[in-house]
């Protein structure tokens, strides 16, 4: 516990500036008894050393994007990165470049778009959410289609362990190794989906690719999920379709985006949308993957005639503006959720994607369980990577939805997935990485923490 007669360099205590740093995405409010922002890497090393010497609990931060509390600190001190925000350096050459934790990742874009560049991972809430965070919780969105997550975009980092030493990781360049355990043949690894458990990552380097080339949005209406899923299916093993992005929304998020969607025509029996972007060179290769989707559109939904596609910059800038429309308003409900006890649960389970069915299905068999719970189901179709969120408004109801996602979680994992595909474990899902490993790879991992973090601060 903290002594109020401890002294700590730089810690902010002021009460005014502390309620900044004291809720998230969710709406999940902590308690703790200071903040630092540091500068610098060094100061990072201080500040944890500090901490560490007197056994104080001390949490990163970014901007508190996180749905599953990873950000809010609910004993000890915050460690806020959000004054290390530098772009540092661009390697044209090598296509890299090296960035501060704390810098945004929508801003990172703009940078790196200026010099001809992009980062490809783009997960939705990119103007809210740091880089630093991203590697913490291995964050991809809905381009991970395509370009993968974040880890798959690290290539070094340095971070400051618990006991206050820095570390730095980098990537084999051999295309062959045989050194140790496979597990640390990439040993930025060891950092990426963390969620600062094991330290803090202080300098990123990042691989980068040209600015892609054009692309269209393509919205498809179905009038019966399973049509949507049946179409995601068949597209995912149809090599000449390539998407970047395949989303989806069901009933309940087209309630929320009718009222402004002017311009935007949903037909009236619609009952689901999937939505996809499509790279392509020119106007000739443009016209030769609508016909080919079209054929796959036209086999699979009923309503294949209310197809839209989305060419300009200002039609593709409207349809990302209506879609986040939804995550929007499922956080705001959570927030609202919370004065009356509840909150929203934000499941985060994947599958393969010809597995599909069975997770939509298995919920159909366990949805009567939730009761009048509001749910909405969007985001990564694609990926076999479906949010469903669950606006729980009393704790009676959330002890039900957070029960129904465990149950999820579990047959997520007995379909060959995962419980958490980008949003991590945080303070909410501790229980679920009982589902995704066995006691004896759970003691590996507290064995990591324990020889990087033997305070158990982190």
């Amino acid at each position: 516990m903290m002594n109020a007669s401890q002294e700590f360099s730089h810690l902010i205590t002021d009460p005014d500036i502390l309620t900044s740093y004291n809720e998230d995405a969710l709406g999940i409010v902590g308690c703790f008894h200071g903040v630092y922002r540091p500068q610098s890497e060094k100061e990072v090393s201080e500040y944890i050393r500090e901490c560490a010497s007197a056994k104080i609990p001390i949490t990163p931060q970014g901007l508190r994007s996180s749905l599953t509390g990873a950000s809010i600190c609910d004993r000890g001190v915050v460690l806020s990165l959000e004054k290390m925000n530098r772009l540092i350096d661009i390697d044209e050459k090598n296509r890299k470049a090296v960035v501060e934790p704390g810098i945004i990742v929508s801003e990172l874009k703009i940078q790196l778009e200026k010099e001809g560049f992009t980062y490809p991972p783009d997960p939705t809430s990119a103007g809210e959410c740091t880089l630093g965070g991203n590697v913490a919780t291995n964050a991809s969105g809905s381009r991970a289609l395509k370009y993968g997550s974040t880890i798959d975009w690290v290539t070094g980092l340095r971070a400051v362990d618990g006991n206050g030493e820095i570390i730095e990781l980098r990537d084999n360049s051999s295309e062959k190794i045989c050194t140790g355990f496979g597990a640390l043949y990439r040993p930025v690894n060891l950092f990426a989906g963390s969620e600062g458990t094991l330290g803090v990552v202080t300098r990123v380097e990042i691989a980068l690719t040209p600015l892609p080339p054009d692309y269209f949005i393509c919205v498809v209406f179905f009038s019966q999920m399973k049509h949507a899923l049946d179409f995601t299916v068949e597209v995912r093993k149809d090599p000449a379709c390539s998407p970047t992005s395949m989303e989806f929304l069901d009933e309940g998020c087209l309630e929320i985006i009718r009222p402004g969607s002017k311009g935007f025509i949903i037909p009236s029996d619609a009952r689901v949308i999937l939505y996809f972007e499509q790279e392509f060179g020119d106007d000739k290769e443009k016209e030769s993957l609508l016909d080919h989707w079209f054929q796959r559109i036209e086999k699979h939904s009923t309503l294949s005639e209310d197809t839209q596609i989305a060419v300009t910059g200002k039609q593709k800038r409207r349809l990302h503006e209506l879609r986040h429309l939804v995550p929007a308003k499922a956080n705001e409900d959570g927030v609202r959720a919370t004065k009356t006890g509840g909150c929203k649960i934000s499941t985060d389970w994947a599958v393969p994607y010809d597995r599909i069915h069975d997770l939509f299905a298995h919920f159909d068999e366990i949805r009567h369980l939730l009761g009048d719970i509001p749910v909405l189901r969007f985001a990564h179709i694609g990926n076999g990577h479906p949010h469903f969120n669950f606006i729980a408004r009393s704790p009676q109801e959330k002890q039900i939805a957070e029960a129904v996602d465990t149950m999820m979680a579990k047959k997520a994992v007995e379909l060959g997935g995962v419980v958490t595909g980008e949003h991590g474990i945080g303070k909410l899902k501790r229980e679920h990485l009982k589902l995704q490993y066995s006691p004896k790879i759970l003691a590996v991992m507290k064995a990591m923490k324990k020889e990087l973090d033997p305070e158990g601060i982190m």
